[in-house]
């Protein structure tokens, strides 16, 4: 299942990028989410391995996240194993103003087992997801911004 989705962030793209490869920002933007672990590697490099652990309905949930590319400020590729599949995720950073940025992100799932099934109806609440997380972020950073009053 591909899906893709796009938010504008009233925010410079330092600033946005700043704030997406901040780690400690993971569990204010991504719902569920518990603990990240760096397995291998420099955190956000090309190589490098890391396990994310999320709580999903009473159950433990860990991917392991391995960066494929960056592309300082402009771009972060990356692949998330779990049990249940395989996800390839390309994230984009444009700068519309110098203070405006769109973050368009490209998702690529692929189920195994009777999550293959599910996938079939579960696509909308993936999507919901995936879009509700990019608007949480967005959120987190205008209002962070917003306090600081830049």
């Amino acid at each position: 299942m591909k899906l893709n989705s796009e938010v504008t962030i009233d925010a410079s793209l330092e600033e946005v990028w700043g704030a997406f490869e901040d780690v400690q920002n993971l569990a204010r933007w991504q719902q569920n989410f518990v603990s990240y672990a760096q397995k291998s590697g420099a955190p956000g490099q090309p190589g490098s391995v890391a396990e994310l652990t999320y709580e999903e309905k009473g159950k433990t949930v860990v991917l392991t996240e391995t960066i494929a590319e960056r592309r300082e400020q402009d771009f972060l590729a990356a692949s998330y194993r779990s049990r249940y599949g395989s996800t390839l995720i390309v994230n984009r950073f444009e700068a519309v103003t110098a203070s405006t940025t769109r973050w368009t992100t490209w998702c690529n799932f692929k189920f195994g087992g009777i999550m293959k099934l599910m996938s079939v109806f579960a696509g909308k609440a993936i999507r919901m997801r995936m879009e509700g997380d990019m608007q949480r972020f967005k959120l987190m950073l205008e209002s962070d911004l917003a306090g600081a009053q830049r």
